[in-house]
């Protein structure tokens, strides 16, 4: 009869394998020696397995921070570099800030400007009368002088013998300059007295003369004129400011305050819209401010 089940002997015997079961008293084992001493406890006692935990949660990330800083704070320590920690800080300081949080406050009392360094690159302001790129052809060139702060070095400096020639340029506060030429008709009519004091040729003045309104006051009186048409002005009086320079240089040699002495209402003028005019500075008032810089030594 033939077995099929794990009870049948067909197969042959099979040794037990060591450690699957109980040790037989019986058995011999020739070679088995006792042990020489005592088998050594072990190390540590067996710890039971760790039971399974969810894993954890996020941290929160400033103390996990705090923690990195005050170990590497430890470990600075220990080595005695204390500069470092403050450099440390302030990077650490600004990494584990929150996306969305703003930068930490200025501290106050200082400003950006004030510890900024200058930009190596920047120009310098020009500051004073800059130098023309080229002579002055027309009387009206010397306008730059008095208006532009320009100067022509191209021109004869006041130096040498007198008489150093001049040109007078008015300005009335329209915006427009132009040049006195009768002024000096009480030095006399000759053509030297005219080339020294309203020079044609610019070519020859070594002085520019600006002689400007400022300011008004109170009305004089009222002027009639009837000349294309009649028309009433009123004469205001007028303060007046003389300016001197040296064309070549644009050194300023005078700058002085004048009146409107002439308070008589003018043979021609230039009436505006507004049917104001001003009392002018004199003839004899302009000559006697500049006859010691013409006539005088340089």
């Amino acid at each position: 009869m033939t077995g099929t089940g794990a009870d049948s002997g067909a197969g042959p015997a099979m040794d037990p394998v060591p450690g699957a079961g109980p040790a037989d008293p019986s058995a011999h084992h020739p070679l088995a020696q006792p042990p020489a001493f005592p088998p050594h406890p072990p190390a540590f006692p067996p710890q039971p397995p760790v039971p399974w935990a969810p894993p954890p949660g996020p941290r929160n990330r400033t103390f996990v921070v705090a923690a990195v800083i005050v170990g590497v704070v430890l470990l600075v320590g220990c080595l005695g570099l204390t500069g470092g920690v403050l450099l440390l800080r302030s990077a650490t300081t600004t990494a584990s800030g929150p996306a969305g949080e703003a930068p930490p406050a200025p501290v106050t009392g200082r400003s950006p400007a004030a510890t900024a360094a200058p930009d190596a690159s920047e120009e310098p302001v020009q500051e004073g009368p800059a130098a023309s790129g080229y002579p002055a052809e027309e009387i009206s060139d010397l306008n730059r002088v008095c208006d532009d702060d320009v100067y022509y070095p191209q021109s004869p400096k006041r130096a040498g013998k007198a008489p150093h020639p001049v040109v007078l340029l008015i300005g009335d506060g329209s915006g427009l300059r132009y040049q006195n030429g009768t002024y000096y008709f009480s030095q006399g009519l000759s053509k030297k007295v005219e080339q020294t004091w309203a020079a044609e040729a610019p070519t020859k003045v070594q002085m520019v003369a600006c002689l400007d309104r400022v300011s008004s006051g109170a009305m004089i009186r009222r002027c009639k004129y009837d000349d294309p048409k009649p028309l009433t002005l009123t004469l205001l009086t007028a303060s007046w400011r003389l300016r001197v320079y040296e064309v070549a240089t644009g050194r300023k040699l005078l700058d002085k305050p004048m009146t409107g002495d002439d308070r008589a209402c003018p043979y021609v003028v230039l009436a505006g819209p507004d049917k104001k005019i001003y009392a002018e500075v004199s003839d004899r008032a302009a000559v006697a401010a500049l006859r010691k810089l013409v006539n005088g030594s340089a």
